[in-house]
């Protein structure tokens, strides 16, 4: 997908959700000198506090305004770290082999609209990271119990062509936002098994989007396999 075909390379950075706090199991894989890179950082929502922390933090997204913002947010708390926000597409990191001691991705996944992506990005992830780095990774969980929900994925399953997908609108003009993906437990496993990584801890959690809905979601901590 070019930017032009990209809804996230356009949306207003203020519109971007991001409503996933980081979960404390992260501290379990750092380490006072590791390299984090935050991958599809949007406003820095993660990249910030991780800095705050004293950690060396590289973000990377797609939106340049959200890029600024996160640059204008981090700058203005005068952080002892600062991080290094950079316009990169994730299925290409521009980075090299082994750069990085963790890698992070909060509610990122969900953006990426084929499977084919998806595995790209996690393979890039791997790449990038040292022999023994770590993915942390937390994303939404398909909510099947929730009649809201299962009617958005039964619903929108002609426009997304995936099980588990639905359709965000703009909310003042009513055209189609961007479409999100839901995972399952066996597809989000699969997803970081096939594609390099361990699994070294996974928990089930409730996350609250941006809309006040509260759904299904995961927290994954993948280690790059030798």
């Amino acid at each position: 997908m070019n930017d032009q075909t990209n809804p996230w390379f356009c949306l207003k950075g203020k519109d971007i959700p991001a409503t996933i706090k980081l979960d404390p199991v992260i501290h379990r894989f750092t380490s006072p000198a590791c390299h984090i890179l935050d991958i599809g950082c949007s406003a820095g929502n993660a990249s910030i506090p991780l800095a705050s922390e004293g950690f060396l933090v590289t973000g990377i997204d797609i939106n340049s305004e959200a890029l600024q913002m996160a640059r204008s947010s981090s700058i203005s708390r005068g952080f002892p770290q600062v991080p290094l926000f950079i316009r990169a597409d994730a299925t290409t990191l521009p980075f090299a082999d082994a750069a990085f001691d963790i890698t992070i991705m909060q509610a990122f996944l969900t953006t990426i609209t084929t499977k084919e992506d998806r595995a790209r990005i996690i393979r890039e992830s791997c790449r990038v990271l040292k022999p023994g780095g770590h993915l942390y990774l937390a994303d939404f969980g398909q909510t099947w119990h929730s009649k809201l929900y299962r009617e958005r994925y039964i619903n929108d399953l002609p426009l997304t062509k995936e099980e588990g997908s639905i359709v965000a609108y703009d909310r003042e003009t009513g055209e189609v936002a961007y479409v999100a993906h839901h995972f399952t437990e066996k597809e989000l496993v699969f997803l970081l098994a096939e594609n390099g990584f361990e699994i070294e801890f996974f928990k089930f959690d409730e996350f609250v989007t941006r809309t006040g809905n509260r759904v299904n979601g995961f927290v994954a901590v993948g280690r790059k396999e030798a």
